[in-house]
């Protein structure tokens, strides 16, 4: 295809019309419009493609930045996509990572969110996901997982759950927050029955008698004895059993909830419809929500969402939302009845291998030409190309497999 490309330079300022479109720019220095018009010369001379979206880009900022966040911006419509795909991305996410581009700091997580909300099959949950968990205190992980928050009533039927419940969260800890191994470490318990950890090489040099302690055991070891006592029991290594505290009529969110164990409901039996303030599926939120709703005695588990699960979110001004699938994998403190952020999972990496294996499923039913996986039958019709979808899916595994 022949270009018409003609222009002009006046001191800072560049006009140029590509094709019958006018690009006006007024550059902060000289050095900014020789390299314009160094583009437009070469652009003129030999009008590649490739010539004329460098000289495209030169002029437009939004253009600029897009492809320096490894995004592209159709200039026709104004939309930014990730490239290959058809899918507009949210114009606040792409602020947001605009934003992060210029203070240097990791897309990785905004990039992979986007990758997994396009899965979603409802666009009223692709258009407003972020702009609500940007608006309370949800984060995001480096994988694209979204960190939320679940009140619960503690259930457990095992013996010494609280022994438990501190291995599991003592091994988390332990191993993500100071990147050691829990065999390193000792548990013992105090005066008044409560337990710690310390190193063994420093709990070998106590008088356990004088400072009135109990040496319980080795953290690895003890470990492994949940693991074991999981297996007979056919249940995860995480021991502590929950039940959910809001047992409603109309919510099937009510089952036992165990850590390390994602909470799945069908997608077919949730409510996608955002006017409606409770209704199907598994209700989870931000800090502010469980403060708000759940009484003292509640147990607060911080859980992941991987986007594509989520099935509604609220019109109304509540930071809580509907999902069809939860991985809850630690326990919240709280300190004065404010609940203590967690910054990033601690075994994010569990989760990985529940994703991976829903997406081959999906993948699978897809290239075997089956009706979409997983489709509220209230929710608005997918109107895109099921190869659109596909690609999706396909590229999150790419990554997933790296």
């Amino acid at each position: 295809m022949d270009h018409l490309i003609e222009g002009i330079v006046i001191g800072t300022a560049a006009n140029i019309t590509i094709d019958g479109r006018l690009f006006k720019k007024n550059c902060q220095n000289e050095e900014t419009v020789d390299a314009i018009y160094d583009a437009l010369v070469a652009a003129q001379a030999n009008p590649t493609d490739e010539a004329i979206e460098n000289l495209k880009t030169m002029l437009n900022d939004t253009v600029r930045v897009a492809r320096e966040c490894g995004l592209e911006y159709d200039m026709e419509t104004g939309y930014v996509y990730l490239p290959g795909f058809n899918t507009p991305v949210p114009d606040l996410l792409v602020e947001t990572i605009e934003k992060s581009h210029k203070k240097k700091r990791t897309l990785a997580n905004f990039i992979n969110f986007w990758k997994l909300l396009m899965i979603n099959p409802d666009e009223r949950v692709r258009t407003s996901l972020f702009k609500f968990i940007a608006k309370h205190d949800f984060s995001i992980t480096k994988n694209g997982y979204m960190v939320v928050y679940k009140a619960v009533e503690f259930f457990d039927t095992k013996n010494d759950s609280d022994l438990n419940l501190f291995v599991a969260n003592s091994v988390y800890h332990v191993r993500k927050k100071w990147s050691c191994s829990p065999s390193k470490y000792a548990v013992y318990s105090d005066v008044d029955g409560v337990y710690h950890i310390t190193k063994e090489l420093t709990i070998a040099g106590w008088d356990l008698k004088e400072k009135g302690v109990t040496y319980v055991g080795n953290l690895k070891k003890l470990e492994d004895s949940l693991a074991e006592l999981s297996k007979k029991d056919n249940a995860s290594a995480f021991l502590p059993i929950y039940v959910t505290w809001n047992r409603s009529n109309f919510n099937l969110d009510n089952e036992k909830v165990q850590l390390g164990i994602p909470q799945v409901m069908e997608r077919q039996e949730c409510d996608s419809d955002p006017a409606t303030a409770c209704s199907y599926g598994l209700h989870v939120g931000a800090t502010s929500y469980v403060q708000r709703f759940a009484n003292g005695t509640s147990t607060i588990l911080v859980c992941l969402v991987n986007p594509a699960h989520v099935i509604a979110v609220p019109d109304y001004d509540h930071s809580k939302m509907r999902v069809c699938e939860y991985f809850p994998f630690g326990v919240a403190n709280r300190n004065d009845g404010e609940i203590d952020i967690v910054d990033q999972p601690y075994f994010e990496h569990d989760y990985l291998a529940y994703e991976k294996e829903e997406l081959d499923r999906q993948i699978t039913a897809i290239n075997n030409k089956e009706t979409r996986v997983g489709v509220d039958v209230e929710e608005a019709e997918d109107n895109r190309d099921v190869e659109e979808v596909l690609k999706a899916l396909q590229s999150r595994v790419v990554e997933l497999d790296k």
